[in-house]
């Protein structure tokens, strides 16, 4: 079934790649990616992302089959533009996994998730709707209205920048976010990262995390890429 095999090569790629620099939206999806440095996905880290935060807290309850937590924190995460967390609702509402099937929300998940035209994103989305009567497609499309009107870029994608605007004011007390020299970042289990990759601004600059995201998305994703586990948030961040 394409839905499982698609579902199944996403999950594997879900640890965001890294660009030196942003770039046109065209260009930026046609750059190389590479991931972001495991060393660097601290508490701190994490705090400053909730996207990644929530898409991979939901990551963890997923694949140990708690669906009700996962499409929660999958939801947290939309809440601040992961359209993977969006992709995953709206695989979740058709599965009906941790809910009841919802064949329509579902449609209405899927297109929210494609909304940057992300290649596997919008493939789904048309599997979606050629599986969907006439009388569904309609429901769909008028039940996507409020689900655009609280999870569309133009809503969570604010609040994300939010958070990374103010992570780069705090950058090591700088008020300018300027880091030079041999600075270290310590995290809990007394592990020096250096901070020239820690706050590397493709992190935390809005413009260039966004072109990050597609250069990683817009291609399509091979459905032999073997599963792989999560990357999962450090046990001291406090869910809200």
């Amino acid at each position: 079934m394409r839905n499982s095999r698609t579902i199944a090569c996403l999950l594997g790629l879900v640890a965001l790649p890294a660009l030196a620099a942003a770039s046109t939206k065209e260009s930026c999806r046609n750059m190389p990616s590479k991931p972001i440095p495991a060393e660097i996905m601290t508490a701190g880290f994490y705090e400053a992302h909730p996207d990644m935060r929530w898409r991979n807290t939901a990551l963890e309850a997923y694949k140990k089959r708690e669906y009700a937590t996962a499409m929660r924190d999958f939801k947290r995460a939309a809440g601040y533009a992961d359209k993977f967390s969006q992709f995953m609702v709206a695989h979740m509402y058709w599965e009906g996994l941790g809910t009841t099937t919802d064949a329509t929300l579902a449609y209405a998940w899927a297109d929210l998730a494609a909304e940057r035209e992300y290649y596997n994103f919008a493939t789904q989305r048309e599997a979606y709707w050629a599986q969907l009567s006439e009388q569904q497609r309609a429901e769909a499309v008028h039940r996507g209205q409020s689900v655009y009107d609280r999870y569309a870029d133009s809503v969570t994608k604010p609040n994300l920048e939010k958070r990374l605007r103010l992570a780069a004011r705090n950058m090591t007390g700088s008020r300018t976010g300027l880091v030079t020299g041999p600075l270290l970042v310590t995290d809990t289990k007394g592990n020096d990262i250096s901070a020239t990759v820690y706050y590397d601004q493709t992190y935390y600059q809005p413009e260039m995390y966004w072109c990050d995201q597609d250069a990683y998305w817009s291609r399509p994703m091979r459905s032999s890429v073997e599963v792989g586990m999560p990357q999962t948030a450090p046990a001291e961040i406090d869910r809200p």
